[in-house]
């Protein structure tokens, strides 16, 4: 490249020569303060993503405690559930023992009976009301942990791309320095 330095009587004219490195000067200075704020973008940017994976790691430990509790809660609804099934092999029992005793006392054998089968169309529907409200739960937890795993595949992603960020501007910046240095 070149410079276009004016000639004097021994060399090249000096003023030219200092007006050429001071501009020098103050354009890498320029590009070296450019590159200095982005690097510190990307630092603040790099930051606030491990603030977020702090963050999403907290709420991932919280849906495990939430998952332990959901779990205690179905092993509690199968137990209640198997018991439920007890009284309703009891209460068909009762029906046939009030069936066969109804030719002493037919009245009272027709109210036990409907009693019994009262009972059991109750524990039929409270069967029904929890089936859905387990499978109202189970869509819910479900649709959580969709969303945090969607949540942490854009956090890793987005950590990543900040990383290449950093590592071109760091490149650059050395390369330019390097160049300055030179």
């Amino acid at each position: 490249m070149s410079i276009g330095f004016r000639k004097s009587l021994f060399g090249f004219n000096s003023s030219d020569v200092i007006e050429y490195i001071e501009k020098a000067h103050r354009s890498f200075s320029k590009k070296e303060e450019a590159l200095r704020k982005e690097m510190k973008e990307l630092e603040n940017t790099l930051s606030v993503t491990r603030n977020d994976m702090v963050k999403l790691t907290a709420e991932r430990d919280e849906l495990n405690v939430k998952l332990a509790e959901f779990t205690a809660k179905s092993e509690e609804i199968e137990r209640l559930s198997e018991n439920i099934g007890k009284l309703y092999l009891v209460a068909q029992t009762n029906a046939k023992a009030i069936i066969e005793n109804s030719e002493a006392n037919a009245e009272l054998s027709k109210q036990e009976v409907t009693n019994n089968l009262t009972s059991i169309d109750d524990a039929h529907e409270a069967l029904r009301a929890l089936r859905e409200s387990i499978i109202k739960t189970s869509e819910d937890f479900t649709s959580e942990v969709d969303k945090l795993i969607k949540s942490l595949d854009t956090t890793r992603e987005q950590i990543a791309q900040n990383e290449d960020n950093i590592d071109a501007a760091t490149k650059e910046f050395e390369t330019v320095f390097s160049e300055i240095t030179k």
